[in-house]
């Protein structure tokens, strides 16, 4: 067991490198790894259950208690970013709507997982990152089909049922039952299945992010000043998007863990949920947008998180 949990830590503490080399792994050798794409759902239900039983109704309560915080980084996650990104990419790459519908797709799909496992080594708030998770991926399933039906309607046919049905699947379902489990068991699930589970998710996300990048493999292969010109654009958009969370945090004087998780809330997106989604449902040019993110914003909460814990005096957990 201490060896299974070393994995799992070793695995979370270099997310760093492994996720670059997991879109390596998935960019050229995609023959080893199309075929885990039908159990990929499935596999993304269990970490999203695994990282819902860190949560229970309690942590939920004390964060709507005083919920300015949770408020604030919904409104720029889910309304602000999309509407924003939207404009803009309309503006660029008016000339590719497929692109478009990729770019708008990475900023409406919820906060990714990771932003608790990088809020709890910098110092940041882990409930309010916890109750941010469970919020945004419960209303996931509304609110990605329903905004890609508004900005991008008159561009892609979108499968809004079974959009819904897949996020509900990958991630709402999963999360409730994981805060029901752990509230139920009086902390069991917290205290003992969900670190017994831990390494189990930290092996499956570097497979669901390699077996996603197969998508992209013959985009990255045969890159083109188009595709170097998108990726430039997502990096830009998530450095913004971490600034802007910085930003309104400061602004609103929240205090200094609340205002690191913010900035990982606003810019880390569960990159994998919306890789599943446009692959399914989505032209194939569109994942490539999507599936980039992941690069960019692991490496930035490592280089952001760090700056923010020597300037804010926050310690590591």
């Amino acid at each position: 067991m201490d060896v299974w949990k070393r994995l799992g830590a070793w695995i979370s503490g270099h997310m760093v490198v492994v996720v670059p080399l997991c879109l390596v792994v998935g960019v050229f050798f995609p023959q080893v790894l199309i075929p885990l794409r039908p159990a990929i759902p499935t596999l993304f239900a269990v970490v999203t259950f695994q990282n819902a039983l860190r949560n229970d109704f309690a942590s939920l309560r004390d964060t709507l208690r005083r919920p300015q915080a949770l408020l604030i980084t919904l409104a720029l996650v889910h309304v602000v970013a999309p509407l924003a990104i939207s404009f803009v990419a309309k503006a660029l790459f008016r000339a590719n709507p497929d692109t478009v519908v990729g770019l708008v797709l990475e900023c409406c799909v919820p906060v990714g997982a990771t932003t608790v496992m990088w809020s709890g080594v910098y110092g940041g708030n882990v409930a309010l990152a916890l109750a941010m998770m469970f919020v945004s991926t419960t209303i996931a399933p509304f609110s990605i089909p329903w905004t890609l039906r508004l900005l991008v309607g008159t561009t892609v046919e979108v499968d809004v049922l079974g959009m819904m049905g897949d996020m509900l699947y990958m991630v709402g379902i999963p999360a409730v039952v994981g805060v029901v489990v752990n509230q139920l068991s009086q902390g069991w699930g917290k205290e003992r299945l969900s670190p017994a589970m831990a390494p189990l998710s930290s092996i499956l996300v570097p497979i669901i992010i390699a077996t996603n990048a197969t998508g992209i493999s013959g985009y990255v292969l045969n890159l083109t000043p188009w595709l170097v010109a998108v990726a430039a654009f997502v990096g830009t958009v998530t450095l913004l998007s971490v600034c802007a969370g910085l930003l309104v945090a400061r602004l609103t004087r929240q205090p200094p863990d609340v205002t690191v998780t913010m900035a990982f809330d606003c810019g880390i997106r569960n990159i994998s949920a919306g890789a599943v989604l446009a692959a399914a449902y989505l032209p194939a040019e569109s994942l490539f947008p999507v599936m980039i993110g992941t690069l960019f914003q692991q490496l930035l909460a490592a280089i952001v998180g760090r700056t923010l814990q020597r300037r804010m005096g926050l310690g590591e957990s």
